[in-house]
């Protein structure tokens, strides 16, 4: 798929307009190859922040449709998403540093949306009957959102089938957003902590 079959496929005409999750989510569950000269020229145009915010929106929210069994299947999810965010942190486009970590999210963007919807391999077990099916790791996310509506129930092999790795390296990355984000938390909670303080003076005095 080249950039202009890529715009089409967002139903966008260029990259200003990709703000919406369902951008992302196209972006990630399109099962055909992309090539990764249109992923790159539409990720180097695209805002980082806003970027950013659609890709903890996504995993978070793939992440929370897994069963309760897949724990080592939301752990990976929380940690590609918390990595390619951390990647894309310090990412300026008309630095040089910045221009090779993007070249390196885009190509580990890539890896994992190869993997996501075309290599990875689930076992889905129909409970009924226990005959088994294949399926890609977003064809079983899908199969599990649908369930309920079906009266058919399954069991999901989410957790035998990671062979998705991620290396120190990138997981650094998603040290960078944890560490942001606790920061953030330890900041805000001080911040509530002070505001009540003073909505307690100002209470003590009208009391005088």
């Amino acid at each position: 798929m080249n950039y202009d079959e890529l715009l089409e496929l967002l139903d966008i005409e260029n990259p200003d307009e990709f703000q919406y999750f369902e951008h992302f989510a196209d972006l990630m569950e399109c099962d055909q190859p992309v090539s990764y000269d249109a992923l790159f020229k539409l990720i180097s145009q695209v805002d980082k922040v806003t970027l950013s915010e659609l890709m903890e929106s996504y995993f978070d929210e793939i992440a929370d449709a897994l069963p309760d069994d897949g724990t080592e299947a939301y752990t990976l999810l929380k940690s590609v998403g918390l990595s390619l965010r951390g990647l894309l942190k310090p990412i300026e486009d008309d630095d040089e540093y910045g221009h090779k970590q993007l070249v390196t999210f885009v190509e580990e963007l890539e890896r994992f949306r190869n993997w996501y919807t075309i290599d990875s391999n689930i076992k889905c077990t129909r409970k009924k009957d226990g005959i088994t099916k294949e399926a890609t790791f977003l064809e079983a996310v899908v199969l599990a959102r649908i369930e309920k509506l079906n009266e058919e129930e399954y069991s999901y092999g989410f957790d035998d089938g990671l062979d998705y790795q991620l290396d120190e390296y990138m997981m650094s990355f998603g040290d960078i957003i944890e560490d942001d984000e606790e920061g953030y938390i330890e900041e805000e909670l001080y911040e509530d902590a002070e505001e009540e303080y003073m909505r307690g003076m100002e209470e003590d005095e009208y009391e005088y």
